[in-house]
């Protein structure tokens, strides 16, 4: 197989970039090794739209941040995307840390960050009653929000594929070899031959960079995420991101507590507890129960335990630059790297920009194409539906009469739907439509949703899987 350009990594970098350059007339491939696009650092992720304010100028994080905020704006009515306006209230409980905010605030101030307020006690509590009235002050900042962080990867992921975009999913990359003008890399489904590549891997960054000979960076795992999803029934106890400052000295460095977009709550906390290894997505009972104490400090009178739906683990890829790397290999200016530890959601766009931009630069020939597609719109949700609109879903296709995740309310024709546009798994339908997000975690609707998948895809039923390979739903 040849391509003009191969991007290794299936993330939302890596997808961000393989939408930008559908925009051109090349052959682009992208390879990702899980079931799955976003099942790594973006599948952990806290979904936040960052202002900017935790990164100080002159860094590329914040450049990108600021880039890539502007451009979100267009990309989230193109590509129909999931996203909530809830503002974030980063919370100060000493006048030591309202100093902090004071500086925060100049940094998100210096990308002209609009509508920044330092608020008082009194204004937290208007705002947020069941907060910790132990606070003394907040940093107040309207444009911050929350994705749903699976429809984005989708919407980009489709997007990109619709203008022709080659997605290969369970594909490893084994091997990589630079030669004068072209990169033979070896994959666990055969050989594709490039003129240039992209290093999206993420977590992998460093191993994939080492097999095409490049050691200008090193990634290191010391700091492991981990989200608790609570069940609507405390969906409305906070409508803000509430967040502390960052302390990289304490075991619990990040402390937040956020409404997610199908109004349940999140709960993240960062542990600077180095990982066992890179596929470590463990819960321990220790961090379990430190990350509902961190969320406790900000809402102290919340029973979170009882409601505690969900639990996972994921590590955050930090460098030895302290920054993010956007950059072409300096031993070969048609490898580019583009490995970023969070927020990768919130500067996707600008990374995406700035990808192409390397490749311009650096010999790509690249002609715009005149059919290019800019738009996606999303499933069609029971959830969100007038009785109106359920009556014409229902009309169009009797499937949307039928409800098959009782939890979240998702039909037949939701889960047909996403498997249309490409899920392979239960967790494929699961991230696209909720089915088994809900209080029973698929215990009821997964069998359904197995079936309906062995039907639509035309496959046994002991050959559908949760995740991928080695991981058969029926035994």
């Amino acid at each position: 197989m040849t391509t003009d350009v191969l991007i290794i990594g299936g993330g939302i970098t890596g997808l961000s970039a393989a939408r930008e350059l559908s925009k051109y007339d090349l052959s682009v491939t992208l390879v990702e090794k899980e079931a799955d696009v976003g099942w790594g650092q973006t599948k952990a992720t806290h979904a936040v739209r960052h202002p900017g304010a935790r990164w100080a100028p002159g860094t590329i994080a914040q450049q990108m941040i600021a880039e890539g905020n502007q451009l979100m704006e267009q990309l989230i009515a193109d590509l129909h995307m999931e996203f909530k306006k809830t503002g974030e209230l980063v919370l100060a409980f000493s006048t030591e840390e309202l100093e902090s905010l004071k500086i925060m605030k100049k940094q998100a101030e210096f990308i002209k960050v609009e509508g920044l307020e330092i608020i008082g006690n009194g204004e937290i509590r208007r705002l947020e009653p069941n907060i910790n009235r132990d606070a003394v002050a907040a940093l107040y900042m309207p444009t911050a929000g929350v994705f749903n962080p699976f429809d984005l990867v989708s919407a980009f992921f489709e997007n990109a594929r619709e203008n022709g975009v080659d997605m290969l999913m369970d594909t490893r990359v084994i091997g990589i070899v630079p030669e004068k003008n072209k990169f033979i890399v070896e994959t666990s489904r055969g050989v594709i031959l490039a003129d240039y590549m992209v290093n999206a891997a993420g977590l992998f960054g460093e191993k994939v960079a080492r097999m095409a000979g490049d050691e200008d960076f090193h990634i290191t795992y010391d700091t492991k995420a981990t989200c608790l999803i609570i069940d609507t029934l405390l969906g409305d106890v906070v409508h803000h991101i509430v967040t502390a400052l960052n302390d990289p000295k304490a075991f619990n460095r990040y402390k937040l507590v956020t409404p997610t977009f199908h109004e349940k709550l999140l709960i993240y906390n960062s542990f600077s507890e180095p990982a066992k290894g890179i596929e470590d997505r463990a819960v321990s009972k220790r961090v379990f129960d430190a990350t509902l104490k961190s969320a406790k400090v900000l809402l102290p009178g919340i029973d979170f335990e009882r409601h505690v739906v969900a639990s996972y683990a994921g590590l955050t890829a930090r460098n030895d630059r302290g920054d993010f790397i956007v950059e072409a290999s300096r031993k070969n200016p048609a490898f580019v790297h583009a490995v970023l530890p969070p927020p990768g959601i919130t500067c996707s766009p600008a990374v995406g920009k700035r990808v192409v931009e390397i490749l311009r630069n650096n010999g790509l020939d690249m002609t715009e194409k005149a059919e290019f597609n800019p738009y996606r719109k999303g499933i069609r949700s029971l959830l969100k539906s007038t009785p109106l609109q359920m009556n014409e879903l229902v009309g169009k296709n009797p499937c949307y009469g039928r409800v098959v995740c009782r939890c979240e309310k998702v039909s037949e024709g939701e889960i047909v739907e996403a498997i249309k546009r490409g899920a392979t798994t239960l967790d494929g339908v699961k991230f696209r439509t909720r089915a088994g997000m809900g209080r029973c975690q698929t215990n009821y609707c997964g069998p359904e949703v197995t079936a309906i998948l062995a039907r639509e895809r035309n496959q046994a039923v002991s050959t559908i899987t949760k995740k991928g390979r080695g991981s058969n739903y029926l035994h």
